[in-house]
């Protein structure tokens, strides 16, 4: 799964090829590069599809739900099970905010970044 700061240095590397910074570089090399396929020792075929399945993963961000049970939580994400409790608990393996930091929408997860939606059929 690809996070926020791999997308955002693809992002960059992939502008920086519009430019024409690596016009002498075969495009699908570039490309992979940027997104972070390796294309030493593969079939083209190989560079392809992985190519085309992480561009599929920068398009499309992972999501999840809150499934928090809101008298001990504020959030718990439905994939990676990152919970955020409520102002003043402190049990090991959670993330604890503070009330200024409390959120009332999760936009998304704090520790896998995926985009918390809303489902109601969830």
């Amino acid at each position: 799964m690809i996070n926020d700061e791999e997308r955002k240095r693809a992002v960059a590397e992939l502008r920086e090829a519009s430019t024409g910074a690596y016009r002498h570089v075969d495009s699908l090399d570039v490309i992979a590069n940027s997104i972070g396929v390796e294309v030493d020792g593969k079939f083209i075929h190989e560079v392809e599809n992985e190519t085309y399945a992480a561009l599929a993963d920068l398009i499309d961000r992972p999501t999840c739900h809150n499934v928090a049970d809101y008298t001990k939580e504020s959030f718990k994400c439905s994939e990676c099970g990152c919970r955020v409790l409520v102002p003043g608990d402190r049990p090991d393996g959670v993330l604890v905010v503070t009330s200024e930091a409390f959120p009332v929408d999760w936009y998304s997860c704090p520790v896998c970044g995926a985009v918390v939606v809303e489902d109601e059929a969830y």
